[in-house]
């Protein structure tokens, strides 16, 4: 039971996450390129099991976007549950059921995220009359620095999350 207790309060600190993270960063400026919401989406990943973690791909942009207004509800929230999704499902899967090491499992869940984007991209693009290349191109070199950001901060998160024992009832922590 308190695992179940622990696992429920962690999707709800997720997801809080997902609201508070990009508004931190719109406020300096450094929103969509850096990909705010998905740290906290990744984090729950690593922490909360599959298929649970899943929750907070998919519910993250969505609670966002009726909270605050960002992401827009269409296109960009759309394309960011299946986003946050996929990244989240496969990080907890490859990490919880594979238990396969942390950066085998982040940069697989990274990559996929942006396989997501592409594939949204080619779907969404052509409803406002844009070639879907063009726009799968543009936002895979406008997400970068996100990609990068993902890259150093999730490990260093992490590894302070583990130092606390954050997930007392999860025994995984590499």
């Amino acid at each position: 039971m308190q695992q179940k207790t622990q696992q429920i309060t962690l999707i709800a600190l997720f997801l809080a996450l997902c609201i508070v993270v990009p508004i931190l960063f719109h406020v300096v400026g450094a929103g969509a390129m850096f990909l705010p919401m998905f740290v906290p989406i990744i984090l729950a990943a690593f922490l909360i099991d599959f298929p649970q973690a899943i929750l907070v791909g998919l519910l993250g942009p969505w609670l966002s976007a009726f909270v605050t207004g960002m992401p827009p509800l269409f296109p960009t929230a759309l394309i960011m549950t299946v986003e946050g999704a996929t990244a989240a499902g496969i990080v907890s899967y490859l990490y919880h059921k594979k238990e396969w090491s942390f950066w085998v499992c982040l940069i697989p869940g990274i990559i996929a995220e942006r396989i997501a984007l592409v594939i949204m991209g080619f779907i969404i693009a052509p409803l406002f009359d844009l070639p879907g290349e063009l726009f799968s191109i543009y936002k895979l070199i406008e997400s970068l620095p996100g990609v990068f950001l993902q890259l150093i901060l999730i490990p260093i998160i992490l590894k302070i999350l583990w130092k606390f024992d954050v997930n007392q009832g999860n025994t995984r922590k590499n």
